[in-house]
């Protein structure tokens, strides 16, 4: 056993994990490095540290290790950490049912129903948690695959509309995206979905690019019509719709919009059809309910806030405040991408431009809004800030070195939030709302440093900026991992997973578990079972009223008896401690505290009812 900050891991797993993101991310950055740097200019040697006509990139040397720290905050931030719940918990536990059932037809979390998202998604991890295990780090080993996917679609994109040696700068922009960095390696249907929708998006720009034959007109709308459906079936009308919007746009910008009618159009239309309608007459007939729920609710409802149950209410600008701090450490570029591309910017630019926008608008006129739900826009926002306001060369003028170093205020912004944050808690200058930070989170120092020696050097150059990004990108991947202990991981995000295994550890077959007023999907996939939900439904209410045969909320302090008459080893509950002193005071006689730690918002205690 290792032990880090006060709490336990298995040093073992932590190595396997090691070579799988190693393998994986070292065989994509050779190929990186390799188009980066064709071998005479690897051979030239050349150190030199401004952005210039003849030296754009900068050292090799530093651009390899830029993708190696890069490359490991990654693979940190994938495989060592625990879940986010409620998210990254629902979306593991649904596949890990569908294996435990040898069921793949039907989708069911805690054993009910549960419909707010098509099955593709779960049909994707499953076979890791099969080869694997039940581990966090096997549910998120798919999330691999659309992230390079991406990658390997962006670069198709912009390979024959921008300079060679402005594409990798503007790949590894997009890829250091803070909102990429974190929002694609989570576990969620939205990583997927990023995917499909990107694949969509050059589907579509390939088919109506200028000059396009028509054997790409037609490969390029029958592509789009198969990844739209693969899309659809992982999230919904999206990433048809949203495409479709932005295409319309960029036709309308480039006054092409008579281009839009072709014949193929009806072939790639009946071809979206032929897929997804099967589909859905399969997925209703094994999921009785699912498209009027899915359809209806999580479509119109969700949209309109006609919801019984609507969640994530923000005002309209909330996607706007957003932006900046997901763009980090390259949001300030945003400037100099702006004054360069003015006047200057080709189809490919008004498309990603359309892309973005189309994205941030629709859910911004949305009444439900999450972090998750942009990230689709994140690969053309990337490309467009890696173009124009990272690799697009320096012009010589005071104005365009000013612009130069407002972009680097970014990454100071990371050191600092992340320094501050580590401060707060480590001296408890807020105690009541920043828990204690555990001892081994002081190796975040170490990346951040380095990125602070680096800045004296090579700050003119993408390799040094890049190298100082991902310096900091590392840095906060160890700020979200199992170093930061028990209570700052659940202060930060919301991640009880040291806490769930330490008692899904000492968890006998006979013992039972009852959450109260809360929603904890991530225990039941590390405690290998089900809990007894208490006086809470939350979006498990559909699945409990389409069965009501089977047991759903437990109401009453005599259901919960009923419950502990039933359990043969020991009933164990999950409680917030605020929850603790305002709602369950008249059965706190029947609490016996336990051995487990206790968090910022879970304590567990045993009941035991006085017979």
């Amino acid at each position: 056993m290792l032990v880090l900050g006060g709490e336990s891991f298995h040093a073992f797993d932590d190595l396997r994990l090691l070579a799988l993101w190693s393998a994986f991310y070292l065989a994509a950055g050779g190929k990186l490095f390799s188009c980066a740097f064709p071998a005479a200019s690897v051979e030239s040697g050349t150190d030199g540290f401004f952005m210039t006509d003849e030296n754009k990139l900068g050292s090799p040397r530093l651009l390899f290790a830029a993708l190696v720290l890069l490359m490991i905050g990654y693979g940190l931030f994938l495989f060592w950490r625990g879940f986010f719940d409620p998210d990254e918990g629902r979306y593991a536990r649904i596949p890990l049912e569908m294996l435990q059932r040898g069921d793949w037809l039907q989708m069911r979390m805690m054993d009910f129903r549960y419909y707010e998202k098509p099955i593709l998604s779960y049909w994707l991890t499953a076979p890791a948690l099969a080869l694997f295990g039940p581990h966090d780090w096997a549910a998120r080993v798919p999330l691999l695959f659309p992230l390079l996917g991406t990658l390997v679609l962006a670069w198709r994109l912009i390979r024959r509309y921008w300079p060679r040696e402005e594409l990798v700068p503007a790949l590894l922009v997009m890829l250091s995206l803070v909102g990429i960095f974190t929002g694609n390696t989570i576990l969620m249907t939205d990583a997927f979905l990023v995917f499909w929708f990107t694949a969509v998006c050059v589907a579509l720009f390939e088919a109506y690019a200028e000059g396009a034959t028509a054997a790409a007109r037609r490969n390029g709308l029958l592509l789009a019509a198969l990844c739209g459906a693969m899309g659809f079936m992982t999230k919904g009308a999206v990433a048809v719709v949203l495409p479709g919007a932005a295409l319309f746009l960029w036709l309308l910008w480039d006054r092409r919009l008579a281009r839009l009618w072709t014949w193929w159009l009806i072939p790639a239309a009946l071809l979206f059809v032929a897929i997804l309608a099967p589909w859905l007459w399969w997925l209703e007939k094994h999921n009785p309910g699912f498209f009027q729920y899915f359809v209806i609710e999580e479509h119109l409802s969700r949209f309109t806030g006609t919801r019984a149950i609507q969640g994530h209410k923000e005002p309209w600008w909330f996607f706007l405040a957003l932006l900046p701090p997901m763009l980090l450490p390259w949001t300030l570029f945003g400037v100099r991408a702006t004054v360069r591309a003015w006047g200057r910017h080709n189809s490919l630019t008004r498309f990603l431009i359309c892309w973005a926008v189309v994205v941030v608008v629709f859910f911004s006129v949305s009444s439900g809004k999450l972090m998750s739900y942009i990230l689709p826009a994140f690969p053309a926002l990337g490309l467009l800030l890696g173009r124009w306001g990272v690799a697009e060369p320096l012009d010589g003028t005071p104005r365009d070195r000013r612009l130069w170093r407002l972009g680097l205020v970014g990454a100071w912004i990371i050191a600092v939030m992340l320094v501050l944050l580590w401060s707060v808690s480590w001296f408890q200058l807020a105690p009541a709302r920043v828990p204690p930070i555990a001892t081994a989170s002081a190796l975040l120092f170490v990346p951040v440093a380095a990125a602070g020696w680096l800045a004296r050097r090579a700050l003119m150059t993408f390799a040094g900026v890049l190298l100082v990004n991902a310096s900091l990108l590392l840095a906060l991947a160890l700020l979200l991992s199992p170093l930061a202990g028990l209570n700052f991981n659940v202060f930060i995000h919301l991640n009880n997973s040291i806490l769930y295994k330490q008692v899904a550890a000492q968890l006998k077959p006979e013992d039972q578990l009852v959450v109260f007023y809360d929603y904890r999907p991530a225990l039941t996939f590390y405690a290998q079972r089900p809990y007894v939900p208490f006086q809470v439904k939350n979006e498990l209410g559909f699945g409990m009223a389409a069965e009501p045969q089977r047991r759903g909320s437990v109401e009453t302090l005599e259901g919960l008896r009923e419950v502990a008459r039933g359990c043969r080893g020991r009933l164990l509950a999950f409680i917030d401690p605020a929850d603790l002193k305002r709602k369950v005071k008249p059965m706190d006689q029947y609490f016996v505290p336990t051995d487990f730690p206790r968090t910022p918002d879970t304590v567990v205690v045993e009941i035991k009812f006085k017979e």
